[in-house]
């Protein structure tokens, strides 16, 4: 308490010697109740506002441009419970935060507004994973980070992909984003994919999920949802120039893992630097029960990830940053076993983000926070594969170079009306190629790659959303116009261009029922252009299926209604969500020719075009309890119906019921242990399209999928500088898959994770 107290006066101090400052700064030091300690990464936000800010690691924070009379501020941080406090600028403040296990309603979300909001006081359904609990999941990838949580489905195609199904969409009808960029381009394909395994567990500070349509803030693909990564960001030291950083290890057992990571991180008053360095070598996966070792699985991959801060005058801020991660002989180990083929692998798979962001804070309050970004995005997937008995090896590789500028303005005209607008804009560039090696004869041969060579993807978009706060009440709407040019430029084929438009909106209302009670109801309408993968395709996409270009495509569209109840007292936290989505003009696959057959290499030909119309329903609960004062427990349970109207059968790839159950212990010493109980029913609603993948079709029972549930050990340990984790998966050692993936999950194994500070 002494070191607290020696810091408050400094920062006294500093406040009585520079008046100007004083005048428009809010600064103070947020510390745990219990222990007296500075809590670095607290987020304090300035309620209904884009106003806020991070503590830094000895709990200290400003708050820049301050506005005048006595306003409401939010202190959260993850382990404790949320508290509002009524400050005005000028002030200097000590805030005490009150230990909590229960996070649920807790925690803080960015993705449904675009600015940090309590997910508690949002008027959607939304998931957030902390960096505290990433931290002790110790996930091996950033998919499976996602697992088990309400509402999201992962599949896994294979060990090196990983797609968030949510509200019954999948690939190109979730959208990805990291740190606001969008991760999805003109080549993300129907269906699971691999691309947010790209993304490096290490760099995570924490995910953020809309479950439902986010089409009027983020625009295209964000049918079911938006899945959100937000990086690390270095904090400013007050007190001169300093040095830290982490060295992380993680084993698991059967050699499925062997990973490490160094992090340094520069901090002084006007500059702040992070960076790290990752290098991770995954073996072949231990299945559970009799099903052994899956092999090929393994893969090794190799990241690195750097981000600066700079000062810019009282209350701007520049920020550059970049990341790649780079995966090599990535296996399809459903193509090996089932497929027909003796080499099928990813390689490479690569992904480099570069972005530029400056933001600063104005007195105006219709234009509160301007914020300019400029970003490039790199992917590149790289196929090899040869078939069973065969002497041709094939090699395929596609590029999308994506070139971003987006201009956001939050605005706060009154207390209780906030507004979020924007425009942005986006440009793709595809390039493909594709050749086959006799391996007898060594002779090439270029052939067309899986794209059109050369195509390109424009999105060009305005969008508004208002909250308006009216006594127990709070508002919520907006509105997005989508400008979307595809050019195909196809020597094999023809070319083609569309210039497709769309307007969609949202509107949300949410009521306060009682002091720790809201209830909401929300509809959005959403779209998802079709893009270079829809309209130019050529080859095999899965187990029977060889797809041709396809041409005149328009939008894919949706409505949503969702209501739902959420509750947050000091000893109890819960949400149920029920919702409903139409989508018509659905792009689906249907049987054409090719060269005037209908087969082509043993395979079904198929073109996509809009002919799709089907509904989905679902409900999500979840709820987290204190029992005692350091034992919680927690759970959730999902159920989706989907049906698609127009072929008059069940919606591929819909999850069946799952949940999970368990209990938390956290003590003061800085240990914690979570038991964890996760399950899914069988599935018996079956499409066409499911029956007959090889990744569903080889783990079905009597027709269909077998029910599964696996029990889960997480515990750890913080001393000084020193954090360890320990993590038992499927202690049960049950042999399970999850529907719709490619590979089977995880046998009894052992995962043990260290992490130093300097």
């Amino acid at each position: 308490m002494a070191q607290i107290t020696f810091r408050l006066a400094i920062l006294l101090l500093f406040l009585f010697t520079t008046p100007l400052l004083k005048a428009q700064r809010l600064r103070g030091i947020v510390v745990d109740k219990s222990t007296t300690q500075p809590l670095g990464g607290a987020h304090i936000q300035l309620v209904n506002s884009a106003i806020g800010t991070v503590t830094d690691k000895e709990g200290v924070f400003v708050l820049s441009e301050f506005p005048e009379g006595k306003r409401l501020i939010r202190i959260s941080s993850i382990g404790f419970a949320t508290t509002e406090l009524l400050v005005q600028r000028g002030d200097s403040i000590i805030i005490a935060l009150e230990p909590s296990t229960l996070v649920l309603n807790n925690s803080v979300t960015i993705t449904a507004q675009r600015y940090e909001r309590l997910s508690f006081d949002v008027s959607q359904s939304v998931t957030t994973l902390s960096n505290e609990e990433l931290n002790q999941k110790s996930s091996r990838s950033a998919p499976e980070a996602l697992m088990n949580e309400s509402g999201i489905w992962v599949q896994k195609t294979n060990h090196g992909g990983g797609s968030p199904v949510i509200r019954g969409l999948v690939g190109n009808q979730v959208l990805l984003l990291v740190d606001g960029i969008r991760l999805n381009n003109a080549t993300y394909r129907y269906g699971p994919n691999q691309y947010l395994s790209t993304i490096d567990p290490g760099l995570i500070d924490r995910m953020d999920a809309i479950r439902g349509s986010g089409s009027v803030l983020y625009g295209s693909d964000a049918l079911g949802g938006v899945v959100q990564v937000l990086s690390k960001t270095p904090s400013f030291n007050t007190d001169g120039l300093k040095i830290s950083g982490n060295l992380n290890g993680k084993w698991m057992s059967a050699g499925m893992e062997q990973s490490g990571r160094a992090e340094a991180e520069i901090s002084s008053s006007k500059v702040a630097f992070i960076g790290g360095l990752s290098l991770r070598n995954f073996g072949d996966v231990l299945a559970g029960g009799s099903l052994g070792v899956l092999n090929p699985t393994g893969y090794n991959e190799q990241s690195g990830d750097a981000k600066v801060l700079i000062r810019t005058g009282l209350s701007g801020i520049l920020t550059a940053a970049f990341q790649q991660l780079t995966q090599h002989d990535v296996p399809r180990y459903d193509q090996v076993k089932q497929g027909g083929y003796s080499i099928f692998n990813f390689e490479p798979q690569t992904r480099q983000l570069s972005y530029v962001r400056w933001q600063t804070f104005f007195k105006n309050p219709w234009v509160q926070s301007l914020r300019i970004t400029s970003s490039y995005n790199r992917s590149e997937e790289g196929t090899n594969s040869q078939k069973n008995n065969s002497n041709v090896f094939k090699t395929q590789r596609d590029e999308v170079n994506t070139t971003g500028v987006m201009v956001e303005v939050i605005s706060a005209p009154t207390p209780q009306w906030n507004i979020q607008s924007g425009v942005e804009y986006y440009f793709d560039k595809v390039y493909s190629y594709a050749s086959t090696t006799n391996l007898i004869s060594n002779v090439e041969t270029i052939q067309r790659g899986s794209y059109a060579d050369g195509s390109s993807a424009s999105n060009l978009a305005l969008f508004t959303n208002h909250q308006c706060d009216i006594k127990k009440f709070q508002f919520s709407a907006g509105a997005r116009f989508n400008a979307v040019t595809v050019s195909v430029v196809d020597n094999t084929f023809r070319n083609q261009q569309i210039t497709p438009n769309a307007f969609v909106g949202n509107i949300g209302v949410t009521m306060k029922v009682y002091k720790n009670t809201r209830a909401f109801i929300s509809s959005n309408t959403g779209f998802r252009a079709p893009n270079v993968d829809d309209m130019s395709k050529f080859g095999t996409v899965e187990s029977g299926v060889f797809e041709i270009p396809s041409a005149g495509l328009s939008p894919e569209k949706s409505l949503s209604m969702e209501t739902g109840l959420k509750i947050n007292q000091k000893k109890f936290s819960g949400t149920l969500a029920l919702y409903q989505t139409n989508l018509s003009n659905l792009i689906d696959r249907v049987p054409s020719m090719y060269l005037g057959a209908t087969t082509f290499e043993g395979r079904t030909v198929y073109q996509k075009q809009n002919i799709g119309e089907a509904r989905l329903r679902g409900v999500e609960a979840e709820v987290a309890v204190y029992l005692l004062k350091s034992l919680s427990a927690f759970g959730n349970i999902t159920y989706t119906y989907g049906e698609h109207i127009t072929k008059h059968e069940p919606m591929r790839r819909i999850p069946p019921l799952f949940g999970r159950i368990g209990l938390r212990y956290q003590h003061v010493s800085g240990f914690w242990m979570k038991a964890e109980w996760a399950a899914a029913g069988v599935q018996d609603r079956l499409a066409a399209g499911d029956k007959s993948d090889v990744r569903i079709a080889v783990r079905l029972e009597d027709g269909v999928m077998p029910a599964w549930n696996i029990l889960n050990l997480y515990a750890g340990y913080s001393y000084k500088a020193f954090t360890f984790n320990i993590i038992g998966q499927n202690l049960l050692n049950q042999a399970y898959r999850v529907y719709a993936s490619g590979i089977d999950g995880y046998g009894r194994c052992m995962g043990v994770s260290l992490n130093i500070r300097f």
